[in-house]
């Protein structure tokens, strides 16, 4: 199978170095540039970061549709034992349902993730059509794409147009999951949405808060922002805030 090329721009990063890593995860359909910025910052600051591309993103919706829940599974956790390698310490900042994957591997390995920041995460969906995905994907292999989702004209996110209908199945799989194991979720935890998000409805936020086990944990709104709160009109205070919760909870200086 020949590789597929990665769209300009959606290429993972690595990004700083130090005892203190962050590893960080973008969304479905998404890719490592809606992380780009936040990675860029947080390494000015001292982090290692890494943003790792999850298998199917960043090349063509089709390449995404032949993917399953595992393999992005696999993704994060082998990027996590990496960075957890090279540093003493290793958080995990996702996005969307980068979030899903992340919480899912905070509950399975507590004792190693040091802190995890979602932001605009994702653990349930109300769309109507969740419903009749296995129908659907027999009928139609892709819908209108849910990307780009920012409140911000002048920013735009690197995301597929088309939303893969087959792949959707293992992502909605993967949300069941993740909401089963949350209460074993217990390392520090902030969760970040904004209030105008279209594609994940707020109400994962409080979703997320109220049900992990953690007993260090913030819940934060952005007043004038939608989806991609890390490329949107208050990514700076979402970028300060990520950046102060590693700073505060981290045992080496950063």
């Amino acid at each position: 199978m020949s590789q597929l090329q990665i769209l300009e721009g959606c290429e993972e990063f690595a990004l700083g170095e130090g005892p203190v890593g962050a590893l960080l995860v973008h969304g479905y359909t998404g890719s490592p540039q809606g992380m780009r910025g936040l990675g860029e910052f947080l390494s000015s600051k001292g982090i290692n970061c890494v943003g790792p591309r999850l298998p199917g993103h960043g090349t063509t919706w089709q390449d995404l549709n032949v993917r399953t829940q595992q393999e992005w599974r696999e993704c994060v956790e082998s990027n996590f034992d990496a960075l957890k390698g090279r540093c003493e310490e290793v958080f995990i900042v996702s996005l969307s349902f980068g979030s899903a994957l992340c919480l899912e591997l905070a509950a399975k390995r507590p004792d190693e993730v040091a802190g995890l920041v979602s932001l605009a995460g994702i653990v349930f969906t109300k769309d109507p059509r969740r419903h009749l995905t296995p129908v659907i994907r027999r009928v139609i292999k892709s819908l209108p794409g849910v990307g780009n989702d920012i409140a911000d004209p002048e920013m735009k996110e690197l995301a597929y147009d088309r939303l893969p209908t087959t792949s959707t199945q293992h992502m909605l799989r993967q949300l069941n999951d993740t909401r089963a194991v949350l209460p074993q979720v217990t390392c520090p935890i902030l969760v970040m949405h904004g209030r105008g998000d279209h594609t994940v409805h707020p109400d994962n936020a409080q979703y997320i808060y109220d049900n992990v086990g953690s007993t260090d944990k913030q819940l934060i709104y952005l007043e004038r922002s939608y989806h991609v709160i890390t490329l949107d009109l208050e990514r700076d205070a979402v970028f300060e805030a990520t950046y102060n919760f590693i700073k505060e909870r981290a045992k080496h200086a950063v």
